[in-house]
């Protein structure tokens, strides 16, 4: 009886057709976009033409409604549209390709209309997403002469279309053909000539990047990345497609006057290291340098070049790079200096970070107990990260990271971080069952027992933390 009851095609066609059609009148007559599926499935008995006819009287409409949607009606306006564009899709498409897609163009141009008058709304991004992933398997259904004729049809809705045009374009690059590309990059070249704002003319430059590409055509790639602003190349990008296509003093070149990105730019370590802006790329741009000088056959450069960069950024895949190159045995060497460095390193929370990562959770504790009264609980993210990753080996210095970490949150009264707080706790009654606390007493810190009754005579009164603990 149990399965009988689920909604499927086969358990519904028991149901006999009068009960069917007494519910979905029942159901239309409350819905109304359901009722515009069932209406447009009515027509659809008489060809894809009847069907179009409905849509193209609610397209007409949406072209032009003028009118701002606000909050209480977004999700019904969601809903018309969803059901418009399942008609053009579902009803429309698989009797009339050609139909369909002149209809499907129409439902694309009114994009930036209704952005411009509905609030932001993630349904509404996706309604327009789904509509551009329907044409390109619409347009393979098209005769040639209207194929051909498409790259114009679209190239005049991409103002109407806004934002999403590109991504229309893109997705009929994919199936283009050689002599539709030619057509496709005559019209992009007429479009970024008649805009003024470089940010608008970006995405449509990429676009005919994607046409050298499918080319193999690297120079005129080269040519239209010179035309961006000089912020907005990617001399990485340009390096890796030289250096691949075996044009090394070329992609040096391109190195040599790429600069550091002008975004300011910190992550959780930066913040917790006071790094306010920190060149992000560099170990990506260093380690293709260095590829690059090897294949001109200055090695020794390239690996000064790993170590100088692995000094100033700790970071381990240039590490590893390094590493690789060396004779066998080699690398015992160079890993206790890379560890010693780490150790001394004044970014204390990216050396953390990296010895836990690599991992060498010795040097990472050694690390932890060198600043034990330096942690600051506040940078959660890096400190709970290293702390569950020690707590097993290095059960002394997790525990002081998870002090930090309660300590922050009830210093703070940071009430909805407070069952985060008891969890750290819980925790550390763990860790305290296999520590010596004379361990504790050696780095000047309270006994386990000690601070836990530190802690309740500083915060006894967060009775919601309290309570948490005790759950």
């Amino acid at each position: 009886m149990a399965a009988k009851s689920k909604l499927t095609p086969a358990s519904l066609a028991e149901l006999g057709p009068a009960k069917l059609a007494e519910l979905i009148v029942e159901e239309a007559q409350a819905n109304p976009a359901f009722r515009k599926r069932v209406t447009a499935a009515l027509a659809g008995a008489q060809g894809p033409e009847a069907v179009a006819k409905l849509v193209e009287r609610r397209l007409a409409a949406l072209e032009k409604a003028r009118s701002f949607i606000d909050w209480p009606k977004i999700r019904e306006f969601e809903k018309d549209l969803a059901a418009t564009l399942a008609n053009i899709i579902g009803e429309i498409g698989p009797g009339s390709a050609p139909l369909a897609v002149d209809l499907l163009l129409r439902f694309i141009a009114t994009a930036a209309g209704v952005f411009a008058r509905a609030l932001s709304s993630n349904r509404l991004e996706d309604l327009y997403n789904e509509a551009v992933s329907a044409l390109g398997p619409l347009a393979t259904r098209l005769e040639p002469a209207d194929l051909a004729g498409l790259p114009d049809r679209v190239m005049a809705l991409t103002d109407r279309a806004g934002d999403i045009a590109p991504a229309l374009i893109a997705s009929l690059l994919e199936q283009a053909s050689a002599a539709d590309l030619d057509r496709w990059d005559r019209l992009l070249a007429d479009k970024v000539a008649t805009l003024q704002s470089a940010y608008r003319a970006g995405p449509y430059r990429e676009l005919r990047q994607a046409i050298a590409a499918r080319r193999d055509d690297l120079d005129a790639w080269i040519a239209l990345e010179n035309e961006k602003p000089r912020e907005s190349r990617d001399g990485l990008a340009v390096a890796e497609k030289l250096l691949a296509a075996g044009r090394a003093e070329e992609a040096l070149s391109w190195l040599d006057i790429e600069e550091p990105s002008r975004l300011a730019y910190a992550d959780a370590l930066d913040l917790a290291d006071g790094v306010v802006r920190r060149d992000f790329r560099l170990p990506a741009r260093s380690g293709l340098k260095a590829r690059i000088l090897e294949v001109l056959g200055r090695r020794q450069e390239a690996q000064e070049l790993r170590w100088a960069t692995f000094e100033a950024t700790l970071d381990p895949g240039i590490l590893r790079a390094y590493l690789a190159r060396l004779d066998d045995f080699a690398e015992f060497e160079v890993l206790d200096r890379a560890f010693a460095h780490a150790l001394t390193a004044k970014t204390r929370y990216r050396a953390l970070h990296f010895l836990t990562e690599w991992p060498r959770l010795d040097h990472a504790a050694r690390l932890v107990l060198d600043f034990g009264l330096v942690w600051d609980g506040s940078h959660y993210q890096v400190l709970q990260w290293v702390a569950d990753r020690l707590q097993e080996e290095q059960p002394l210095a997790a525990s002081l990271l998870y002090r930090a970490l309660v300590e922050d949150i009830l210093t703070k009264g940071k009430s909805a971080a407070y069952g985060h707080g008891a969890a750290y706790l819980a925790r550390l009654d763990d860790l305290a069952m296999r520590l010596d606390p004379a361990a504790l007493s050696k780095l000047g810190r309270l006994s386990h027992a000690d601070w836990r009754a530190y802690l309740r005579q500083q915060h006894g009164r967060k009775a919601s933390f309290w309570a948490a603990v005790a759950r």
